[in-house]
């Protein structure tokens, strides 16, 4: 258990950290990319995936339970090729574009929405199991 609180107390943390230091050029720092557009792709990811690293932890702290854990990076997953890659080819081939699907894109890849909202669904899914177990 207390292994558990370390864990989401570190991974708040991090998503706080995240948020703070947004504006950081990570794939400068790291020296990757010579090009703008392949910083900024290098940056995106990277924050997509530290943001989801964290959700997922954070997942595992509230849970503990391997199948939430297990289905929360299948979610990461279907978010790389589902909203990662089509954000990358607008940016990339269409740069002038600022629209709303763009900008939906832009913030389901900068936070991870998609990850969180799992939370309030497993302990729904939790309520659930534990009372129909009562019931029957």
């Amino acid at each position: 258990m207390k292994q558990r609180i370390v864990v989401g107390v570190l991974c708040c943390l991090g998503l706080l950290l995240v948020f703070v230091f947004q504006r950081v050029d990570v794939a400068a720092v790291m020296g990757v990319g010579s090009t703008g557009i392949t910083r900024f792709l290098v940056n995106r990811t990277i924050r997509f995936l530290v943001n989801d690293a964290f959700a997922i932890g954070l997942i595992y702290a509230l849970f503990a339970t391997r199948k939430y854990v297990v289905f929360a990076i299948y979610v990461q997953l279907f978010g790389v090729v589902a909203f990662l890659i089509p954000y990358f080819i607008l940016k990339v081939y269409h740069p002038g574009y600022n629209g709303p699907y763009l900008n939906f894109l832009h913030r389901l890849i900068l936070n991870p929405t998609l990850l969180l909202l799992l939370i309030p669904a497993f302990y729904y899914q939790k309520y659930v199991v534990e009372n129909n177990i009562r019931e029957n």
